[in-house]
């Protein structure tokens, strides 16, 4: 499988909407059957590990090994660390697979479409389309992940710090605005500015400043909410 991006947008009026408001959102970056390999991949044919936050505000990851391993009481003190830091500050709840290593990419394997994704973004040609929406220069991807959030997921408020541009690719389908899962920008008040809803092949570029948080993803939700995400220095 080889992925191409479209190049078929309104760079110019892209730059100026980013320019006015530090964020944007470009529909149909990919070809919609590419996408919807994608987010089948993510849905089926991904080997996802438990992303949290400890009680210490250290990054905890709970491998697919130690979940078969860990005892129900054991994963229930983990979660309820990340619940409880939330009420407070920065925390965090979510399936997860890095894809910063060259090594996490590659044990995906052979015609994996989120291995052909991952490459696609790590390119060169994926900097300048992101430069070109933006009107920003020298982007050098940092970091990159997969994400799934189920019902009672989230990632409180929060900035990447030093990072030019942040994104998310989204990949989630059918999704429905009452089930949460929004990516909700933040004024210095606490009033919410805007938010990004859930949908297939939608890439939002934002300044990696602005405070953001993902609204929970509500109980009832009927899928999880399906992405990936990275950051520019």
């Amino acid at each position: 499988m080889s992925l191409a991006l479209n190049d078929a947008f309104d760079f110019a009026g892209y730059q100026s909407r980013f320019a006015s408001k530090g964020r944007i959102r470009l529909e149909g970056a990919l070809d919609s059957e590419d996408a919807l390999q994608v987010h089948h991949a993510l849905e089926q044919q991904t080997a996802w590990e438990l992303h949290l936050m400890s009680a210490q505000g250290e990054p905890d990851v709970i491998s697919r090994t130690e979940l078969s391993e860990l005892n129900d009481m054991a994963i229930q003190d983990r979660l309820s660390a990340a619940a409880e830091r939330a009420q407070t500050g920065l925390s965090y709840l979510h399936l997860g697979y890095d894809l910063t290593s060259k090594e996490a990419i590659e044990n995906l394997g052979g015609g994996h479409p989120l291995l052909d994704l991952a490459r696609l973004i790590w390119s060169a040609e994926f900097a300048a389309f992101c430069e070109n929406l933006t009107g920003l220069s020298g982007l050098r991807l940092r970091s990159l992940i997969a994400t799934a959030y189920r019902p009672g997921d989230f990632f409180t408020m929060h900035q990447d710090s030093g990072a030019k541009l942040s994104f998310e690719w989204n990949f989630t389908h059918d999704w429905r605005s009452d089930w949460g899962g929004q990516i909700l920008f933040h004024s210095p008040s606490g009033d919410i500015e805007g938010g990004i809803m859930p949908r297939l092949n939608d890439l939002s570029l934002y300044s990696g400043e602005q405070p953001r948080s993902v609204n929970s993803v509500a109980a009832f939700a009927g899928a999880p909410r399906f992405a990936v995400s990275g950051r520019f220095e």
